[in-house]
């Protein structure tokens, strides 16, 4: 398979692609043409890895033989789940399923992705006899599964950015008390945007990134994304017995990566009606797909801090859809966000958009209200992020269809939020106590650039 940035530039294979992470024009990889899968030939009892490699094959090509991915995806999976399907199911109502991503290591949907993306960069750099250095931000969920997934690897360090007092603690202890030669762990002086900008600038220094062989495992990488688009068909299968039928996904998004999974695969041909764009007070998507205009705002400090991100970089390869794949008008619109920090559309472009998504958005008392009521009528918790999409879900109140909302983390990672919505104690973090009385190691730096490279330049030298 073919690839092209947004911004223009082509790739030839999916190794390219991989290890780019980010075009050296500034813009997000995407394929040159949609693979189609056709969901009524696939058994239904099919396995969550059988699936996988059904799904990702294609962008994958010929560049890994067959019987080497599907070796690599059942040694990524196969113990690192507490479960054997992986997903699991929690049904609220006849139409309303939460779809539970967090029974890997980390609690957390971000562990689909990395658990089989590290591995896929350790077959390349076995091949080629090389290390690289990764490089993540991270608002709490993203830096720990890509920790966990790294600690092992021979051929990686990984350089992790989170933004100080903006994750929960659990979540700062579980990337902090990983003790490792090749995890290094940033905390800066600001916000998630701040992070993110950090990483881009430094993959954007063509001259560093090639000299230090720097990557990135945030969902700018493509690999991510296709990866994270497995459990929407898996979804799909085990929940619609009547392949002819459309369902719903609330998604409870951020970074507008995992939404955008499930809009590639609507592309393939999943029989998807809508994906619903569920956001927090950070709401910067939820005002785009009312209004046409993606304005950045300042980023407020929420009960879902996955969540507390104003620039959604998989928003590009979205508006590159949306602007009949134009890279020129593409690369125009990104540097106006840059300059002025809005985005405009026009209607015509915004009733595409609307085809498949729509958007909701929860505040904290929401968040809060709706935690509270589940556990009340069906003793099952929340974390805040699952809230907010489901706060988003029933307020489009589609009841003609299965309406699954995604589950994205475990509420144990955020316990003191979760407990104060049901106003008792739960003792959630029972059994994690190791946890919080291991010894942390992180550097502390400020919200600069130059900072970063220096830790990257001193573990290369």
């Amino acid at each position: 398979m073919r690839y092209l940035s947004t911004r223009g530039k082509k790739a030839d294979s999916f190794k390219e692609v991989l290890f780019s992470g980010l075009s050296d024009d500034g813009g997000l990889f995407v394929p040159e043409e949609w693979p189609t899968i056709e969901i009524d030939q696939i058994d239904p009892n099919i396995s969550y890895i059988d699936l996988t490699l059904k799904i990702i094959s294609p962008f994958v090509g010929n560049e890994i033989p067959k019987e080497d991915l599907r070796r690599i995806i059942s040694s990524a999976y196969d113990n690192s789940f507490s479960i054997n399907d992986l997903v699991s199911f929690k049904n609220l109502s006849e139409n309303e399923i939460v779809v539970e991503l967090f029974n890997g290591p980390t609690l957390a949907f971000k562990d689909f992705a990395m658990q089989l993306l590290i591995p896929i960069f350790d077959y390349f750099l076995l091949m080629d006899n090389r290390k690289i250095n990764l490089i993540v931000a991270t608002s709490g969920d993203t830096g720990s599964a890509a920790i966990n997934a790294v600690r092992n690897s021979k051929y990686i360090n990984i350089f992790c950015l989170y933004p100080k007092d903006r994750v929960s603690e659990f979540q700062r202890r579980q990337m902090s008390t990983v003790i490792e030669e090749n995890v290094i762990l940033c905390e800066i002086d600001g916000t998630f945007d701040d992070c993110q900008k950090i990483v881009k600038s430094i993959l954007n220094d063509q001259n560093f990134s090639e000299k230090f062989s720097v990557s990135a495992v945030n969902s700018i990488n493509w690999a991510r994304i296709i990866i994270q688009s497995v459990y929407y068909f898996f979804s799909f299968l085990k929940l619609n017995s009547n392949r002819l039928d459309k369902i719903n996904f609330s998604v409870p998004t951020g970074n507008f990566g995992d939404v955008y999974a499930g809009y590639v695969a609507f592309k393939m041909g999943l029989p998807i009606n809508r994906l619903l764009v569920a956001t927090n007070e950070n709401d910067i998507l939820h005002r785009f797909f009312n209004s046409g205009e993606y304005k950045v705002n300042n980023v407020s400090k929420t009960s879902s801090p996955s969540m507390d991100i104003q620039i959604a970089s998989n928003f590009e390869r979205l508006l590159f859809e949306l602007l009949g794949r134009s890279s020129k008008l593409t690369k125009d619109k990104m540097n106006d966000l840059d300059r002025n920090g809005v985005i405009d559309i026009s209607k015509e472009e915004l009733k595409i958009a609307k085809e498949i998504f729509s958007s909701g958005k929860a505040e904290m008392n929401d968040v809060n209200t709706i935690i509270n009521q589940v556990f009340n009528e069906s003793d099952y918790l929340l974390d805040p992020h699952t809230a907010v999409g489901l706060h988003a879900s029933r307020q489009h109140n589609d009841n003609s269809r299965l309406n699954c909302i995604l589950a994205t983390a475990s509420p144990v990672k955020f316990s003191e939020t979760v407990e104060g919505a049901v106003n008792k104690s739960l003792n959630l973090l029972e059994g994690y106590d190791l946890l919080f009385e291991s010894i942390e190691e992180y550097v502390e730096l400020s919200n600069n650039v130059d900072e970063v490279k220096d830790q990257i330049i001193t573990k290369n030298s």
